[in-house]
């Protein structure tokens, strides 16, 4: 799926009814956000919520990936007034100055879709990127080569898609 590049949008299950394919199992949102790679892609990019997270559980996904840093929204992660943050207290004083409220209304659960998709199975990839444009749309294989990591819960990894034979 392809996901326009949006300053702070949040993606939840109504966005998710577009994509179109064949059973589409693992899923790939891109919006080119991977380009940025800056204070624009750490504290501006779109991202998921607990109905994305939802929606994925529902439809029986067994992978998302998404070219952004975190799979949840900025501002439901460390970078908000979640777990260690906020990491930046200007990113949520700039978005009560544009909102009028605090941060917490709008996303007062800690990465939400990164719980419910980790706690049902399903794999999550954040800061997918290299060639993903190329095979936005197309059914894919993915593969994830993961470092060695020793009594890690997550890791960095070589995401590799083989275009299925249909599709190339």
């Amino acid at each position: 799926m392809n996901f326009p590049a949006a300053s702070s949008g949040v993606s939840v299950g109504n966005h998710l009814n577009r994509p179109k394919g064949r059973g589409i199992k693992p899923l790939s949102a891109s919006g080119g956000l991977v380009r940025l790679w800056r204070i624009e892609y750490f504290c501006y990019s779109p991202g998921l919520y607990k109905e994305a997270g939802e929606w994925f559980v529902e439809k029986g996904v067994k992978a998302v990936g998404v070219d952004q840093q975190a799979l949840d929204h900025p501002l439901a992660t460390a970078i908000g007034p979640h777990g260690p943050g906020p990491l930046r207290p200007d990113t949520c004083e700039e978005d009560k100055r544009e909102t009028c409220h605090d941060v917490l209304e709008d996303f007062p659960l800690w990465e939400p879709c990164h719980n419910i998709i980790l706690g049902n199975g399903i794999m999550g990839f954040e800061n997918v990127g290299g060639d993903i444009d190329e095979v936005v749309g197309m059914r894919v294989t993915l593969a994830g080569f993961p470092i060695r990591w020793e009594k890690g819960d997550g890791s960095i990894v070589r995401l590799v898609a083989i275009v299925d034979e249909g599709d190339q």
